[in-house]
């Protein structure tokens, strides 16, 4: 076997489902066999089952928020749709996001029905506006974080890696949105240089239509700033539900520090698998005991990955029921 194809096989490997799930298997073995994973913590659940129920429904309306805030961004780009479409795209591409290798794997799948369901001239628009989606999502987690710090910086005195913490959620939070900014300017977009090189290649012309993405998100800031609202109040839910499992399990964690760490901690879990599964439960273990001196990270954690996967799978009767539309509709060869 040549060198070439030992180092595609290796790739080809570590990208793959097996072993992104034995990653997280064997992570999840490791803090369980050196007690980070205690499940002795799940006891009296005859009186503490009602906060794991109102944890797993905190759950559910992220979806119909996400989904109308994808709707909007779409409408920036000038693909227009009704709200049950976008409520469909988000919730397979939901439960995609726990059948591909990645948490985020799902926006590949919604980037597919997206381009296959607009006008040749909008494919391109339509899968930008799944990136932006994405993008926006994680901004509105840390804008989250940044509103907290400053609201509860009377509260940040006894959080461990204060600095860090707070200045990792600034600069993920402020530092795109300047970002966005730059990108979209005028000077930049009506640029005569950029305007006559860039369109010479299909790179640069992808690139420019990029930049004219971010140009037509400042110049509608109605849009921008709604969808950026949309993915605060979103991860709200998210951070609450965290919360309140937290407390199912005896622990009291002040709201405004759950609010500031408990991001970070969710934005770890895109690089785990199916969910946050292994590296994400490693992550909730590291950020909540080193942040919050709390013991119990690791199955915090876990539970909020099995109530994420649970949520997620509401999305496989909007796949079954569009799959069985566009069987129906399918002409048959003659």
């Amino acid at each position: 076997m040549s060198f070439k194809m030992l180092k595609r096989w290796c790739l080809q490997f570590l990208s793959s489902t097996p072993f992104k799930l034995l990653v997280a298997l064997s992570v999840i073995g490791i803090l369980f066999y050196s007690n980070k994973l205690d499940f002795s913590s799940v006891t009296n659940l005859e009186t503490r089952w009602p906060w794991l129920l109102l944890g797993f429904c905190l759950t559910i309306p992220p979806f119909f928020i996400v989904s109308y805030r994808f709707l909007i961004i779409l409408s920036s780009q000038n693909i227009f749709v009704p709200y049950h479409v976008a409520l469909r795209w988000t919730m397979i591409g939901s439960f995609f996001d726990l059948m591909m290798p990645s948490s985020n794997g799902g926006d590949i799948i919604k980037g597919v029905y997206v381009a296959k369901s607009v006008e040749p001239g909008s494919k391109f628009s339509g899968i930008l506006a799944v990136g932006f989606d994405r993008v926006i999502g994680i901004l509105g987690l840390f804008i989250l974080a940044c509103l907290a710090s400053i609201l509860g910086w009377s509260y940040l005195g006894d959080i461990g890696f204060q600095k860090e913490i707070v200045g990792l959620s600034f600069l993920l939070g402020i530092g795109p949105l300047i970002l966005f900014r730059l990108l979209g300017s005028n000077i930049i977009y009506h640029n005569k240089k950029i305007n006559y090189y860039l369109p010479k290649s299909r790179i640069g012309f992808r690139i420019l239509q990029l930049i004219g993405s971010f140009n037509t998100l400042r110049k509608t800031p109605k849009f921008f700033f709604t969808s950026i609202a949309l993915s605060i109040l979103n991860h709200l839910f998210w951070c609450f539900s965290l919360l309140v499992i937290s407390y199912s399990l005896g622990q009291e964690i002040n709201p405004i520090k759950g609010l500031i760490v408990f991001p970070i901690a969710i934005f770890c879990g895109i690089f785990g698998f199916a969910g946050g599964f292994g590296i994400g439960t490693f992550a909730f273990e590291f950020i909540l005991s080193k942040t919050l001196s709390i013991d119990d990270g690791a199955l915090i954690g876990l539970i909020f990955q099995f109530f994420g996967m649970f949520s997620r799978l509401l999305g496989l009767p909007f796949y079954l029921i569009n799959k069985s539309r566009i069987k129906q509709t399918k002409i048959p060869l003659k």
